[in-house]
């Protein structure tokens, strides 16, 4: 799973916000990334790590919940096939047309 969203500001400058499940946990098989800042490669980056699937869902929602409701639309998405399909639905009302 990727979800890139962005929003710009009052001065017009980009804010990415990153999230994915690439990289795997040595200690536990829930685990995603957030990366976010104006400029990724740059930005800050956060591991979450979780102990059940569940807790993990919950915390995805969560962020994109957030992210959404403080203005951020969705700039990429990507999940393997039946991959997290509660998020779908609110990615796609944040999606650019």
């Amino acid at each position: 799973m990727m979800i890139t969203l962005y929003k710009a500001d009052q001065k017009d400058r980009l804010h990415f916000y990153s999230i994915n499940d690439r990289q795997g946990h040595l200690f536990s098989q829930y685990t995603f990334t957030v990366n976010w800042g104006s400029d990724l490669s740059r930005g800050r980056e956060k591991v979450h790590v979780f102990d059940t699937q569940r807790q993990m869902d919950r915390k995805l929602q969560e962020l994109i919940q957030a992210r959404i409701g403080n203005g951020y639309r969705v700039l990429y998405s990507y999940f393997r096939d039946q991959e997290y399909p509660e998020l779908r639905p609110a990615l796609r009302r944040a999606a650019v047309s």
